[in-house]
């Protein structure tokens, strides 16, 4: 069964215990009648009653189970062979640590979802309303991406935020799609690079990447960036294609592209983060 790809959430849209892969969006029914992952996937989300979306990993490393809490997601690691009920059980069992972390990472810049919620990015400026509807609603209105939320409920709960976050990212993906390749294109003809292959990831870990043989990785979260910053990014990938280091003369090549600029928006792309 496919999960239709569209704008509109319902909040209780996820059963409690429904796993989901967002990767291959696809689910599939079991004969007891609840739905269950394709355990040959190794990497899916698991909607929990309390947290919201969580990201479950299996790994043929993994010994124990092992929870951990990056940039505002939850992650689960199971071995290979673990029993999932249990794994979700020592989830549950360490709902107050996680809330600990999570708390933490809204302080350090994770945002909170509300009316007042002020986010602009490279294409839309974002903006949240609460009406009488049953559920959620995303939708763009000239440059602005409108979310309308169900006023019947509490908008500050983590299956709310968890509803509002991952829409706007999914959004923030379709349009780095849409505009960073042809971005990069454009950079590469006006400064004489050449690169293999450009693909749009959700890397919390970096801006971007490129390979030794030339594909390009650029994370959605770059639509965060002002424009001189997003260049500022494309050009750091695109003088990789000659220099794969970080050496002096890579530096040099940064300057020269530009304008001087490189060690300024070095140190000013340093205030931005890879998350909402």
């Amino acid at each position: 069964m496919f999960l239709p790809c569209n704008k509109r959430f319902h909040p209780n849209g996820l059963s409690n215990g429904c796993l989901i892969c967002y990767i291959c969006n696809v689910i599939f029914k079991g004969n007891s009648g609840k739905w269950r992952l394709n355990m040959s996937l190794k990497e899916y989300y698991y909607s929990d009653e309390v947290l919201g979306r969580v990201l479950v990993r299996r790994s043929a490393r993994a010994r124990y189970a092992n929870l951990k809490v990056k940039a505002g997601e939850v992650i689960l690691t199971l071995p290979l062979g673990a029993d999932e009920s249990r794994g979700l059980a020592f989830l549950r069992s360490k709902y107050d640590w996680i809330k600990e972390r999570l708390s933490e990472s809204q302080v350090k810049g994770r945002l909170i979802f509300d009316e007042h919620t002020q986010l602009s990015t490279l294409t839309f400026d974002l903006k949240i309303l609460r009406e009488e509807r049953p559920d959620f609603l995303f939708r763009f209105v000239s440059n602005q991406l409108i979310v309308s939320c169900p006023a019947s409920m509490d908008i500050y709960a983590i299956r709310c935020q968890d509803v509002i976050r991952e829409g706007v990212e999914r959004v923030l993906r379709k349009e780095a799609k849409r505009v960073l390749p042809g971005r990069l294109a454009t950079l590469a003809r006006q400064f004489g690079f050449a690169y293999k292959t450009v693909s749009i990831r959700s890397s919390q870990s970096r801006w971007g990447s490129c390979s030794s043989s030339g594909s390009i990785n650029l994370s959605y979260f770059m639509m965060l960036l002002p424009s001189h910053l997003v260049d500022y990014v494309l050009l750091h990938e695109l003088c990789h294609t000659k220099e794969m280091n970080h050496s002096a003369s890579f530096w040099a090549l940064m300057r020269k592209v530009t304008g001087g600029q490189s060690d300024v928006w070095k140190k000013e792309i340093k205030e931005f983060h890879t998350f909402i």
